[in-house]
């Protein structure tokens, strides 16, 4: 079945999961930087992005690690982890 967001799998490697996961600071820089904008916007729809910002460097210093640690090992392992199983380093 091909539609969007159905083809990640194709597209991300273990390599380049862990080069995005090295490299986030970047990606959570900006996403900082937009809160700080948006925040103090005139126009109500950027202050109410603001909180989606601000959720999504949540994301990225909460529960990311483990989301993308059980991607990595279905990546390597054809399957989900199974309870118990160790997962894979970033």
């Amino acid at each position: 079945m091909v539609g969007h967001a159905r083809d990640g799998d194709d597209h991300w490697t273990p390599e380049l999961i862990r080069g995005w996961w090295s490299d986030r600071a970047r990606v959570r820089e900006w996403a900082v930087a937009l809160d700080r904008k948006w925040s103090v916007s005139r126009r109500e729809d950027e202050r109410e992005a603001a909180g989606g910002a601000r959720a999504y460097v949540a994301h990225i210093d909460g529960d990311l690690a483990g989301h993308l640690r059980g991607y990595l090992f279905r990546q390597e392992e054809g399957r989900p982890a199974r309870p118990g199983e160790a997962l894979p380093a970033l």
